[in-house]
């Protein structure tokens, strides 16, 4: 076939947003921290606080894109954050109990490989569809292989010292 001067490019569609691949990563770098402590006001010890500049360099990003990210963290319960010296963010709880899919959900909403699986009312087609089943299955293989996979897992398969 001869090239008619028609340029095509590739176009793809992210189930995992970037934002949120910045956000796994920040997060990974917070779990692989975990343990360390920090000096706080008064002289005590409390679990070290990351600035948000901190995870944006780990994550290799930008600071204010990293603050709007952890924002959403810090709605959904996966993260703490306090303000002043030794403020940060910090795991609000054990990587081990923090799933992929909490994440993925927390910073792009919920994750749908077709519209079909969002319910019946959204498409006319959906209850005679042969693809529908199809649909089913594979969302529900995705939530269950990041519903099922925690932070903890990743920084073990990873090589990370946790």
């Amino acid at each position: 076939m001869e090239n008619s001067g028609i340029r095509y490019s590739r176009i793809t569609m992210e189930l995992i947003k970037r934002n949120t691949g910045y956000g796994l990563r920040a997060l990974i770098f917070m779990a692989s921290h975990w343990g360390q402590e920090a000096l706080v006001a008064g002289g005590s010890r409390a679990e070290r606080a990351f600035t948000a500049e901190e995870l944006a360099d780990a994550a290799d990003t930008s600071g204010d894109f990293m603050h709007k990210i952890m924002q959403a963290l810090r709605d959904a319960g996966i993260v703490e954050s306090k303000r002043g010296p030794g403020g940060g963010f910090r795991l609000a709880r054990d990587a081990g109990d923090i799933t992929l899919l909490e994440i993925v959900n927390a910073v792009q909403g919920e994750l749908h490989v077709n519209r079909c699986v969002i319910g019946l009312d959204v498409c006319e087609r959906s209850i005679e569809c042969p693809l529908r089943p199809t649909w089913m299955r594979i969302q529900r293989e995705l939530e269950d292989g990041l519903g099922g996979t925690t932070l903890a897992d990743v920084i073990q398969g990873s090589g990370c010292q946790a």
